[in-house]
Formats: C-alpha cells, structure tokens, sequence
C-alpha cells in the first residue's frame, strides 16, 4: 500500500498509517523509515523525552535523508514507524512507534529545512498524522528537484539516493548532475516555446483572427516524473485525469465571496478528439472551423503538460468596437489550471512534482476594453488592454497549501501589466470543490 506517497496530506489519517504498516512496506529508492529520531548510540534525541529541542544528529539524518531524494527521483521519510528486525534487507514495517506531540514537531522541521538545506528545497511536504493523542507519524514527502543537487549546510554534504541508501555524492556526480540539470532546463525552455509559437494558429478559427485577443496558460512538468500511457479514451478525456471546470471564489475583507464570471465556459458544450500522446478538448461550434466569434480549448499530453487557452472577437458594447475581455477571466482560467495540474500530479502518483506555469495575453489589431461583469471589487479601473503582447513571469506550483498566495500574485500581476496597482492582499481565492473529488 504505497498510496501515502501520494494521497493528498489532508486526507491521511491513523486508519491509513496501520494500513502501511500492515502492509509490511518495504524500504526502497523512494522511502525511508525511521522508528524515532535519530540519537548518539545509546541516549535519546531531548524532543522524545520531552524536551522541547531536536539533537543535532536527529537534523541531520533526516535533512541527508530527504535532501538525498530530492537528489535523485523524490520519495517520503515517516518518521515513527519502527522496522521489522530482520537481518534481510530490505527492512520493513512493523508497528507504528508514535513520537511526541507530531504536529508541532513537525512544524519545527519545516524551520530546520528552511535553514539547512541550499538551494531551499522547492517542494517539500512536512506534515503530522495523529496515531495516538497527540503523539503520531510525521510524514516529510519532497519530489525529484530543478534546483539540485542541494547541499545539507551544517555537514557540507551534497547526498543521493541509492536504491535503500543515503550516501554521499562524489564531485564528478554534483558536476554531472548541474550540467544535467541545466539540460532538463533548456528543454523545458524548449517546449515551452513551442507552446507559445503554436498559439498564433488559434486564432485561425475567428471571424477576424488579425483583429482579437487570446488568453494561453501552459503547465509543464519540471522534471520527467510524469508518465500516462493514455489520455483519450471514448471521446473524452481519461476521467480520472480529466479535472472538472472549478467555479472560483473571491473574498475582500469581511465581505461574503462571491463567484468570477467564466464567460460560460463551464457550462458550454464541448468536443474532445485525440491527438499525438495527447487530447484536446474544445468549443462545439458544430461543423466547420472557421468564422467563429470565441474559441476556448484544452490540452492534456501524456508527459503531463496541461494548456487551457482562450482566443476571442467579441466586442464590448458601448466601447466603439473594442474588444471584449472580461477582467475576472484571466484569474479564472489562471486557477483553473492550477486545480488541474495538481489533479494530475496526485493521479499519476507523484503529488511532489513541481510544475512551471507560463501565461501569455496577446491582443492583436485592436484595444481590448477590461469590461466589468459581476460584484467586481475593481470598477475603479477603467482599463484598456492596448494591442500587444503580455508575457508574464513564470510561476511555480509546488505546495498545494498555497495555491491561493499564487492565484492571487497572479492577480496582482495582471494589473500590474496593465499599469494598474491593486493590493492582492485585502483578497482571497477559493477553487471550488477543489481536491474534494
């Protein structure tokens, strides 16, 4: 039963450790056990007899521990579950052996993580499951990193993981795996690319695709983690990599939330065809492709790289024939994406994976008039998008405890882009149903 290694934290509870353990999960290239934390032979780390400190050794045995995974392909220490005592290997588990109060203890290594370890590590997972009052298993999951190879400060180690092993990488190995690093880098650079190139040909399909705009948000896995053999399967996309059409949520202050306008995508009827190791799924005009007003579309391919896009002549009414660009919909489709790629990390069992997100605004021949629909918190802001091109900083999903701090930076930099100032945060974002399914 290796699900702990990728079910969502906040779903994990005492039922699925005795489940593990039962299981007898052995150690591997992708876990770690340890019963307690670790000690000199013969004393106790001061955190389990009470005290409120953890032992050096104890730092440092789980910052190699971790640190080596994030070094090679990601994988989980639990700490307090004790191993069979075998002389085989590889060991197993045996019983749940809970350590003192987990949550907070848990919460202490996120701070001897944020201060040991450089680069910082860019996904890690530090969380507690309660077994036993407060006592329990403290769960550290980090997936395969971009930035490796990391360093364990205090001990000057760069270490790896090797099958069962934590050992300590040569400098050939550091040197290889920057230069290696770098490599993955530029292909993603690549791809993305590609991406940004094909986006032009959307706007093909409108009444007036040199007069338009087109919204396109791409999420590419960092590293090669992401494997699905299939994503079309009768007409649709595989469903349990399909993630539904989320309504978002905005909150300012003490007000009550409220729903952003999707322009009715979530309601629209559309068709799915397959493509090469991928599936798009787009508007139903019915027969033909050309001449159409809006389009919107999305993508899933086999190595995990999500795209949501939008290409529109729609014009403003009142605004002499501008374009009409709703000012919520960006950040809609923006978190949309989101709930996706998350859905499809957790799915493809590797819920570490760090994502890159790109986003572009492209607004050709014409002004796009920012029109306001709904309770919008912004009126103030007359707002006309000027024929251009807006390329928007990359960003990074990693920990899903923060996808609303990234919903909202993004919101604050679809402003910015227009030379507008709001402060993201007074807001709050809220996917819908998300992660609930």
């Amino acid at each position: 039963m290796t699900e702990l290694l990728s079910m969502p934290s906040e779903q994990i509870d005492s039922s699925h450790i005795k489940s593990f353990v039962d299981s007898r999960v052995p150690e591997g290239e992708h876990i770690e056990f340890k019963e307690s934390l670790p000690a000199k032979e013969g004393a106790l780390d001061p955190w389990m007899s009470g005290g409120n400190e953890i032992g050096d050794r104890a730092k440092n045995v789980i910052l190699e521990e971790v640190t080596a995974f994030a070094n090679a392909h990601g994988g989980a220490l639990f700490l307090g579950i004790k191993e069979c005592d075998l002389d085989k290997k590889p060991a197993v588990t045996d019983d749940i052996s809970p350590v003192p109060r987990c949550e907070e203890l848990a919460e202490r290594l996120k701070l001897v993580f944020r201060d040991r370890v450089e680069p910082q590590l860019p996904r890690l997972e530090i969380f507690a499951v309660p077994t036993q009052g407060k006592s329990g298993v403290v769960i550290i999951r980090v997936g395969r990193s971009r930035l490796a190879p990391h360093r364990v400060t205090k001990i000057l180690v760069c270490p790896v993981r090797r099958f069962d092993r934590c050992e300590k990488m040569t400098m050939r190995e550091i040197q290889d795996m920057t230069l290696n690093m770098a490599r993955g880098l530029e292909r993603l650079d690549e791809r993305l690319s590609v991406r940004r190139n094909r986006f032009q040909e959307e706007f093909e399909c409108l009444e007036t695709p040199t007069d338009a705009y087109g919204i396109r948000f791409t999420a590419m896995p960092i590293g090669d983690e992401i494997r699905i053999d299939r994503v079309f399967h009768r007409s649709a996309i595989v469903s349990e990599f399909n993630e539904p059409w989320r309504k978002i949520y905005i909150k300012q202050d003490n007000q009550e939330p409220y729903v952003l306008s999707d322009m009715g995508i979530s309601s629209a009827s559309v068709q799915c065809r397959p493509m090469l190791r991928a599936a798009r799924e787009e508007s139903d005009w019915g027969p033909g492709n050309t001449n159409r007003l809006y389009n919107s579309y999305r993508e899933l391919h086999c190595d995990g790289l999500i795209e949501i896009g939008f290409v529109s002549c729609l014009r403003a009414a009142g605004s002499g024939g501008k374009l009409d660009l709703p000012r919520s919909f960006p950040v809609v489709v923006f978190a949309n994406l989101v709930a996706w790629a998350d859905r499809v990390r957790n799915q493809a069992l590797v819920p570490t994976a760090e994502y890159v997100l790109d986003a572009e605004i492209r607004a050709i021949g014409n002004s796009a008039y920012i029109t306001s629909n709904n309770r919008h918190i912004d009126t103030m802001y007359p707002t006309i998008l000027q024929p251009s091109l807006i390329e928007f900083p990359r960003y990074s999903l990693g920990n899903p405890e923060e996808i609303s701090e990234l919903i909202g930076l993004f919101y604050r930099d679809f402003w910015n882009s227009l030379g507008k100032d709001i402060d993201t945060g007074e807001f709050t974002f809220e996917v819908k149903g998300w992660r609930d399914d």
